[in-house]
């Protein structure tokens, strides 16, 4: 069962130095309704992502918000006291006004907690695609090193 190996991924994370896992799957492949029952049966906390674009956040000159970001962001889970993070809704990370590397950035949590989050998109064994991103180009990140579970 999903359930079980995503439970059984993250304590096998938790004692590596990045606890990060990734669920991949192209939108409406049932990653955030995954996440709405770990959070509910393991309690998880379950984030929306959508919830780190804050007015603080968003009137800071673009450069110095791809700095501070990850601090802003971190601030906001450390407040929660939770043993497992769920991210969901990750689009809202991948908006050009945030200037921010989405993978970088859960990278950076993942060595601070342990999170699990819905990657809205493709791996092909090397690389992570993001689904869709309207009309910008499509992008790819190196997934070198991450922990990955396909959600078909």
């Amino acid at each position: 069962m999903i359930i079980q190996r995503i439970v059984e991924t993250v304590r096998e994370g938790q004692k590596s130095a990045e606890h990060l896992v990734l669920l991949v799957g192209k939108p409406g492949s049932g990653k955030s309704k995954l996440l709405r029952e770990l959070s509910t049966i393991r309690g998880w906390q379950y984030v929306n992502c959508r919830a780190f674009l804050t007015e603080e956040l968003l009137e800071m000159v673009p450069k110095v918000r791809a700095i501070e970001a990850p601090t802003l962001i971190a601030k906001t889970l450390d407040a929660l006291k939770a043993d497992v993070i769920v991210l969901d809704d990750m689009q809202a990370l991948f908006a050009p006004v945030l200037q921010v590397d989405p993978l970088q950035l859960l990278r950076q949590l993942g060595r601070r907690f342990s999170v699990v989050a819905a990657w809205p998109g493709e791996f092909d064994g090397n690389s992570l695609k993001i689904a869709t991103l309207g009309p910008l180009e499509q992008r790819e990140y190196d997934a070198k090193g991450l922990t990955i579970i396909q959600i078909e």
